[in-house]
Parts: C-alpha cells; sequence; structure tokens
C-alpha cells in the first residue's frame, strides 16, 4: 500500500480502518487518544489490508504457529516488509518527524505471553540494520483489555532521546501496539514511527463494506 495514497472511501485518519459518517477516527483510535494521547505512536502506517479469509490474514496466522507452511509465510510477510520500507520508508520517517530515521527497531510482543523471541523479530531484523529494543510484559499489570494499557509493556533497553520504529504483525483494536508505543516513549523514546503488516478487516462487519468495495475496484 502507497502509504500517501488512501482508500477511495472514507477511512479513520489514523489507522486506515473504516469508521462512521461524520468522524475522523474509528471508534478504537478516538478511544486510545482519550486514554495516551501524546503517548501514542506519532504515525501508523499499515503495510496491506489483511482481510479475513485471504491470504495475508492467512500468512498472519500461520507464520508464528509452528506448523507445515510456517516458513513460507513467514519468508512472504519477509519480502512485503522489506520492499515496503524500501520503497516508503522515507516517507514513514518524514512523517513521524524523524530527520535522520528511526535509530532503534521493537517488534509488539504477543499479547498471550509467547515464550522466546517473537518470530516478528526475526523478520525486522532481516528488513532494517537496527539495533532491537526488546519489549516486556510488566507481570504485575492486569485488567488489559482491547484499549491502551500504559504501563503493561517496559522497554528492556536505552531508548532516550532515539527515534523507534516499531512493528507489530496485526492490527484488530490497536490497543496492543499503541501500548508498546507508551512504553517506548515513557522509556525516553521522542518519536514512535508504528508499522502495520496487515490492518485486520473483517467482510462481516458492516462498515468494512464501503473499504472492501473501495478496495476490490
Amino acid at each position: 500500500m502507497d502509504p500517501s495514497a488512501r482508500p477511495a472511501c472514507r477511512t479513520c485518519r489514523i489507522c486506515l480502518g473504516p469508521v462512521r459518517d461524520g468522524f475522523a477516527r474509528c471508534y478504537q483510535c478516538d478511544v486510545a487518544s482519550g486514554q495516551a494521547g501524546p503517548l501514542l505512536a506519532d504515525v501508523v502506517v499499515p503495510v496491506e489490508y489483511a482481510v479475513k479469509g485471504g491470504q495475508l490474514a492467512a500468512d498472519l496466522r500461520r507464520y508464528k504457529s509452528g506448523r507445515d507452511g510456517a516458513t513460507e509465510a513467514a519468508a512472504r510477510l519477509r519480502t512485503m516488509l522489506a520492499v515496503f520500507i524500501r520503497d516508503h520508508g522515507a516517507w514513514v520517517w518524514a512523517a513521524a518527524d524523524m530527520p535522520a530515521g528511526p535509530a532503534t527497531a521493537a517488534v509488539v510482543p504477543s499479547g498471550q505471553g509467547r515464550p522466546g523471541p517473537h518470530p516478528l523479530t526475526g523478520i525486522v531484523r532481516s528488513c532494517v540494520r537496527l539495533p532491537t529494543t526488546r519489549l516486556i510484559a510488566v507481570p504485575q499489570v492486569t485488567g488489559r483489555g482491547r484499549g491502551v494499557s500504559v504501563g503493561w509493556l517496559r522497554a528492556a533497553g536505552p531508548v532516550a532521546g532515539a527515534d523507534a520504529l516499531l512493528v507489530d504483525d496485526t492490527w484488530v483494536s490497536g490497543g496492543s501496539a499503541q501500548s508498546a508505543a507508551a512504553a517506548l516513549k515513557l522509556a525516553g523514546a521522542r518519536r514512535v514511527a508504528l508499522i502495520v503488516l496487515g490492518r485486520h478487516v473483517d467482510p462481516a462487519d458492516p462498515r468494512s463494506a464501503g473499504l472492501l468495495r473501495a478496495l476490490n475496484a
């Protein structure tokens, strides 16, 4: 997806998801703005729409499953991200007000407490030559829902004064991704550019009908 272009229908100005007529932001992004304000990512850029039942949505489930086809799915995602950063990275850094580009990269950890390194970390490391900052869930924080949970994550590394690239695989409500952006900013990151591999779209959601028609036009 060209980040400088928008679908030929009304979309959320933050996440490019479907939005009700007369509104600039979707419900989830509007709630997040009220919850965390300046702690949110400075720009959110989906690489593609992940339509439920489609190939990208399947790859985003499969690549971290360890099942048959996981390696091939990860390879497709790696290529997609590498090409996107090559072709559009400069636009993303400019949109986030990063004159020199990001100085560190981080990935949004699994909300299910996945043991070991997240498979997305290897994908990101293969696409950008940046030191990585690990984000760790704080065990004492409970009650995390679909919204932004400030304090759920902490940055395990020095990021004070740095501009950060944050990558998530799937955006549904955006709560986990924006919680990760908040963790980076609370650790001192200056700006955060959030790239999302797939912005989830469910064809069964009536609000998505116009967006899907525009995508298929």
